[in-house]
């Protein structure tokens, strides 16, 4: 989470988007502050100018804006409040929230589908304006529209029109599920509901809360991920959620995961399985070519590892990137090189066993990481940079679409300039239990 100070800066260069609102200033806004605290606005607002002022001030965790509009949004009754007068609904906004948890490239990816079907259902089947559509920052999306029969909003009674409003959307909410759509059942028929404010930050993944078109809801996210706004320091978005619920209660996958690396491990019945995502060397799409893969073993002593770099460097297979998880190193260099030079080299190295599986099969698989449900910060892989001893590369190896794809997908770029890509930009993958 960020502090307060990055969150107030953050706020004081930016705008949130009520453009999507016929009239912000009936609507509640609250936010929960980095303590967690949450205050709700004592005032109206009826343009970001004036939100930004206060948002900055007190550099909240998060922004949320109401649903309804009311004739008077501020210190609103509860619903059980029988003292007060019941504040007059206005309006209520239809929202639909899709949330495919954890946050990662391919839960949202799932999002995303499921938020268009449910798109097109309605165009087809309900009497709604499409208002806005918003990517939350998060796990989701969320649509929001203007329901077109007013009947309801004509009851003279305040309480009973709220309590015909709630019913009318409980109504549309159950057409929805009963259609499958995996929408959260809590957003749509709660009248005093809040949803994130597009142009506010996700505090917990630093994404922006961004409206999205149509076009851009119809396409794959890979189009256009990119363009979504986030701050410096934001959480950056794994592509894979590494979730497999059944190992929780049998995986230590510290020693394990160390050990047959080395390949020190001795199965014995009693040993429980380890389930890895492996991805393959190979380029996909190419004849004969992979890239260059590979744990260092903790055994190699520096002088080792030094003659491996320069051995790269005058290859010419660079860049090569690296990664640590439990304390060793993963390294990954996107060359498309030739299979049989490739098995040469790294038998050379002393990698002797993926060697020998490349010249069996054409290609090696290479562990990228366990598969659990809840990991700690020191047990994900993680990107330390380029190996600048082994040297920039050259241009007479091409890269590999697969792997340059692959280590976008965790978080890495690389601009190959004019540099050719060969291959398909879809890496091989697998899951593969390990004894």
């Amino acid at each position: 989470m960020l502090p307060r100070n990055a969150l107030q800066a953050w706020y004081g260069s930016n705008t949130v988007d009520l453009e999507w609102l016929d009239k912000p200033s009936r609507h509640q806004f609250r936010w929960r502050l980095p303590n967690d605290r949450w205050v709700t606005a004592k005032r109206q607002f009826s343009s970001p100018q004036a939100l930004k002022k206060e948002l900055k001030r007190h550099g909240p965790r998060d922004v949320y804006i109401g649903t309804s509009a009311w004739l008077t949004p501020i210190d609103l009754p509860k619903r059980s409040d029988v003292e007060r007068p019941h504040p007059v609904l206005i309006d209520h906004l239809v929202v639909f929230d899709i949330d495919y948890t954890p946050f990662c490239y391919r839960r949202l990816e799932q999002a995303r589908r499921a938020t268009h079907q449910l798109l097109l259902w309605l165009d087809a089947n309900e009497a709604l304006t499409l208002r806005s559509i918003t990517y939350s920052g998060g796990k989701g999306f969320h649509l929001v529209f203007t329901d077109n029969d007013r009947q309801v909003f004509s009851i003279p009674d305040p309480q009973e029109r709220e309590e015909a409003v709630r019913a009318k959307r409980q109504a549309l909410l159950r057409r929805v599920l009963d259609q499958g759509f995996p929408v959260d059942t809590t957003v749509t028929a709660d009248t005093r509901r809040i949803i994130r404010l597009p142009g506010s930050l996700h505090g917990t993944t630093g994404w922006v809360c961004t409206r999205v078109s149509r076009e851009q809801l119809a396409a794959p996210l890979k189009t256009w991920v990119d363009t979504l706004a986030r701050h410096p320091d934001s959480t950056a978005m794994r592509y894979w959620p590494y979730a497999l619920p059944d190992l929780l209660n049998r995986l230590n996958p510290k020693r394990r995961l160390q050990a047959s690396r080395l390949g020190r491990t001795k199965p014995t019945q009693q040993a429980d399985p380890i389930t890895v995502l492996q991805c393959s060397t190979q380029a996909v799409g190419t004849k004969g070519r992979s890239a260059f893969m590979a744990w260092v073993p903790q055994h190699w002593k520096s002088g080792h590892v030094d003659a491996v770099a320069q051995r790269i460097e005058e290859l010419r297979w660079g860049p090569v990137h690296q990664f640590e998880h439990l304390g060793q190193r993963l390294l990954l260099a996107p060359r498309a090189i030739p299979i049989e030079q490739l098995a040469k080299e790294v038998a050379g190295m002393g990698w002797q066993t993926m060697s020998s599986e490349m010249k069996q099969f054409g290609h090696a698989w290479i562990d990228l990481h366990p598969l659990l449900e809840h990991v700690e910060n020191d047990e994900l892989l993680v990107h330390t940079g380029a190996w600048n001893a082994a040297g920039a590369g050259g241009e007479t190896t091409p890269y590999s679409a697969a792997h340059l794809e692959l280590l976008r997908r965790l978080g890495v770029k690389i601009d190959v300039g004019d540099c050719d890509v060969a291959g398909k930009n879809e890496p091989a993958l697998r899951v593969a239990t390990k004894a």
